[in-house]
């Protein structure tokens, strides 16, 4: 059986990497390659909040009885993400590197402390509450 914890935890190992990969380009200057690799990270964040927000949380919600709390939290946290991704999708435009790696910076240091809060803390709880709903969360997800 997959676990909540195991599938996620591979859709942070995606992101971050394309992540590095956009970084990297950015420092090399390589606004070409940028832009693709960018809206690459872009889809599969857009993708990974999705399956987050549409549907993980709010069948964690209902099973818990509570809309508020952890899943409360992430929300908000994804929204100032979207917000960086926002800046650095401008930087792009712009070609602007200072303001890419300047935001990039700050988004890194954000996604690094929001994964580990569901690495190490949300997702193992959701694994302990929903048991075997699990696999048909995951299927669920597997669809964004």
């Amino acid at each position: 059986m997959s676990t909540i914890s195991d599938y996620m935890t591979k859709t942070h190992a995606l992101c971050d990497e394309l992540f590095t990969n956009a970084e990297n380009l950015a420092t090399e200057s390589n606004w070409t390659e940028l832009n693709s690799a960018f809206q690459d990270f872009v889809t599969e964040t857009g993708k990974h909040f999705s399956k987050e927000e549409d549907i993980l949380f709010p069948n964690v919600e209902r099973v818990m009885g509570s809309s508020g709390g952890p899943t409360q939290v992430m929300r908000m946290e994804h929204q100032q993400m979207r917000e960086l991704i926002a800046l650095l999708s401008h930087a792009v435009t712009q070609k602007d590197q200072s303001e890419f790696l300047g935001e990039a910076e700050t988004l890194l240091v954000l996604m690094q402390q929001h994964n580990m809060k569901e690495e190490q803390i949300l997702y193992p709880m959701i694994d302990r509450v929903i048991g075997q709903e699990s696999e048909s969360f995951i299927r669920d997800m597997e669809q964004i």
